[in-house]
């Protein structure tokens, strides 16, 4: 369908625009890359970069597999926006199962205004094809979704146990308010949830021990070793903390943007009543049900899960990526109730078209600043670009940690002559050809390219403003003007 065609375009050309990836994702990506092309376990990048945590090589396999055949066609370069568009196509599919459930339980026209309200929207999209562990487990949380208005409970179960076992274990904060609404509700009895859900998560504990002990070379369950560094060591408040209100007060508002104000035409009867505000008495505002239960059935776990998951210090905005699917629902259904009295007044829907728009606006913002948010990886590909000629020598090239944070993967190696080390403890740099650094100071090197990061944006002008962030520095001897 053609709203369906806008939302897998916006996510293409997210992609194609921002093909880098930071560190967040970096073991996803590095796991993929080592999986198309290292026979040698050994020489994984993981074993040289273990990460804070250890994760698991469950995401990354079946995203290696949808890639493989393009690795015969395509170069090393390439293949990293071939590996993320093969995770965007995953998510998609699990985003259009959704979609199109929405559309025969709620209407086709409310999965037509679903597909737009996600399609102006800059973070979901936009992350549905980064390698982080929770879009591996949003995939499985919107497939959840799917199976929940299609009243199979079972199955809500058994994905959002694989989920929370296998990707992340703070899908469990989700995973009970949704319970609980099945259970209220009478969808499934306890003693069959019970038994579901550890049938389910034993297997997929298993999977993941199996699976994951073999990559690791070690018996481990990956997310076990997330949740207790997490929980019992207590140590994630160490990556930053965000006081309780934040995800309310500054990460919803910059994911839903000006769609926002849509969520009360879909969580209330406004929707249905506005177009009809000229002719509706005030008796028959004061007898009308306000709620619309319907909507706020599926609505409201997610927001019990957004209170909970405050409750946690360390906050991020990719954290409740998984409440975004929900909240966009209760915007759609706000539209196409407008949508079905515009024939009673167009003004409403005229509201509706503006704050999408603005929405779109804002993404507009946010799409040129992510582009701009990933020098690392620019400057890397400038380094192979302008030393191409160099290609089959032995050259040497160090990445410090800023380039590697922002960009670098082991999919822009492109040069098998070349050596490549992250090594971090390097203070003689007397052996590097080239350098890839946030150093434009370094003896006996020039600067060859320089790279810029987004900054802020100035208001007043009314532009972005980016400054200098990764330089490619050349041994004296070994650059152009030497």
């Amino acid at each position: 369908m053609a709203d369906e065609v806008v939302v897998l375009a916006v996510g293409a050309f997210q992609l194609w625009l921002s093909p880098f990836a930071k560190v967040e994702e970096s073991f996803n990506l590095q796991a993929i890359h080592d999986l198309l092309y290292e026979r040698n376990i050994t020489r994984y990048d993981h074993f040289e970069f273990p990460g804070v945590v250890p994760r698991t090589f469950l995401g990354a396999l079946p995203v290696a597999m949808v890639a493989a055949p393009a690795s015969l066609l395509l170069s090393k370069a390439s293949m990293q926006v071939a590996a993320r568009a093969s995770l965007w196509l995953l998510s998609f599919g699990a985003w259009r199962t959704l979609k199109r459930t929405i559309g025969s339980v709620f209407g086709s026209d409310t999965a037509v205004a679903y597909s737009l309200v996600t399609a102006v929207q800059f973070h979901l999209v936009f992350y549905m094809s980064r390698t982080l562990p929770n879009i591996f487990a949003l995939i499985l949380v919107l497939l959840a979704y799917a199976a929940w208005m299609q009243h199979q409970p079972r199955r809500v179960i058994v994905l959002l146990s694989i989920s929370t076992i296998i990707f992340r274990g703070d899908t469990a904060v989700l995973f009970a308010p949704i319970l609980l609404t099945l259970l209220f509700a009478r969808h499934v009895g306890f003693v069959e949830m019970v038994a579901t859900g550890v049938t389910a998560a034993l297997s997929a504990l298993a999977l993941t021990v199996g699976v994951d002990s073999a990559f690791w070379q070690r018996w481990l369950w990956p997310e076990g070793e997330v949740l207790y560094f997490n929980t019992i060591l207590n140590k994630s408040h160490e990556w930053g903390t965000h006081p309780f209100h934040w995800y309310f007060t500054s990460a919803l508002p910059r994911i839903l943007g000006a769609s926002a104000l849509l969520l009360p035409l879909g969580l209330t009867s406004l929707g249905s009543i506005l177009p009809h505000l000229s002719t509706v008495r005030l008796a028959q505002l004061r007898s009308a049900n306000w709620l619309d239960r319907d909507v706020c059935y599926y609505v409201l776990p997610v927001v019990l899960y957004m209170l909970l998951f405050s409750i946690l210090p360390h906050k991020e905005l990719r954290f409740i990526l998984n409440a975004v699917p929900m909240l966009n629902l209760a915007s759609a259904v706000g539209v196409a109730k407008l949508w079905r009295g515009r024939h009673k007044a167009a003004w409403p829907l005229l509201c509706v078209v503006l704050s999408l728009a603005i929405t779109a606006l804002c993404s507009v913002v946010f799409t040129l600043a992510s582009h701009a948010n990933y020098p690392g990886g620019v400057a890397f590909a400038k380094l192979h670009a302008l030393q191409h000629a160099r290609a089959a020598e032995p050259v040497h090239v160090h990445i410090d940690v800023a380039a590697a944070m922002t960009g670098v993967s082991r999919f822009g190696e492109q040069y098998s002559a070349w050596t490549y080390s992250k090594a971090e403890d390097v203070t003689d740099f007397s052996a590097f050809d080239y350098l890839v650094t946030e150093t434009l100071a370094r003896e006996g090197f020039s600067s060859i390219a320089v790279v810029e990061i987004f900054d802020r944006i100035d208001v007043r002008r009314l532009q972005l403003v980016h400054r200098p962030y990764i330089y490619v520095l050349a041994r004296d001897a070994a650059s152009p003007e030497a």
